[in-house]
């Protein structure tokens, strides 16, 4: 029932920061969906909030990855 594919994080590591970003909103949205059938007792499959949950925080490491790799560390600016 979920709304994404898994990705290998391979493929994951290729998409830029603004897909990433997109990634995220389309998991977030997903989960809140679950969670709202879960409540209700629509939910079939509840392993769909566990998996939506790790997919979402590979997204948001890679994301980050991404963002530190940009930012020059405190060490190297002096």
């Amino acid at each position: 029932m979920s709304v994404t594919k898994w990705i290998k994080q391979e493929k994951l590591r290729d998409l830029s920061v603004k897909e990433l970003r997109d990634r995220i909103a389309e998991l977030k949205a997903s989960m809140f969906t679950s969670r709202f059938q879960r409540s209700s007792g629509k939910l079939e499959n509840y392993r769909v909030l566990r998996e939506s949950r790790r997919r979402l925080a590979a997204v948001m490491t890679i994301m980050r990855e991404k963002e530190m790799a940009k930012k020059p560390s405190a060490g190297e600016a002096k």
